[in-house]
């Protein structure tokens, strides 16, 4: 084993997250909010970024229960792979997909956001009102699909 290859090994138990689907999962969801986050910094209309702010402040709240039920997840039924473990029922199968779906929601709330800006430039206020209620019914759901993963 090379140096550059013992390097690059990953280490168990170096994180509650394991190495696993787990850690991968909860990486890309708190990519979708920091992206979200980055995304209204540059709107420049401050009422509708206080609406939008309020948006990000709640998928924040929702990417530290997502770190919550992944840590957990990995407690019970650890993973250093790709393969998700299946447990009795299925049950980590379906925490997995929840968390997966919900992370595909929060992208698509920055996708609101981006409308929203855009809306914001071609002064086209019913657009605005559309987009950021879009935004605001999806964190809605990605905290539905969350909290229906905890184990």
């Amino acid at each position: 084993m090379s140096m550059l290859d013992w390097i690059r090994t990953p280490r168990p138990g170096t994180s509650p997250l394991g190495n696993g689907v787990w850690r991968r999962v909860n990486e890309r969801f708190a990519r979708a909010a920091r992206r979200y986050r980055s995304l209204i910094e540059v709107v420049p209309a401050r009422a509708v970024r206080v609406e939008l702010e309020e948006v990000a402040d709640e998928l924040d709240d929702v990417a530290r229960l997502v770190r919550d039920v992944c840590e957990r997840a990995q407690a019970a039924a650890p993973s250093n792979g790709p393969d998700v473990p299946l447990g009795p029922g299925d049950i980590y199968f379906d925490v997995h997909r929840r968390l997966a779906r919900a992370a595909t929601l929060c992208a698509r709330a920055s996708e609101s956001a981006m409308m929203a800006r855009v809306s914001l430039r071609t002064k086209d206020a019913a657009g605005v009102r559309d987009h950021v209620d879009a935004a605001r019914r999806t964190a809605k759901q990605v905290r539905e699909l969350v909290e229906g993963a905890l184990i």
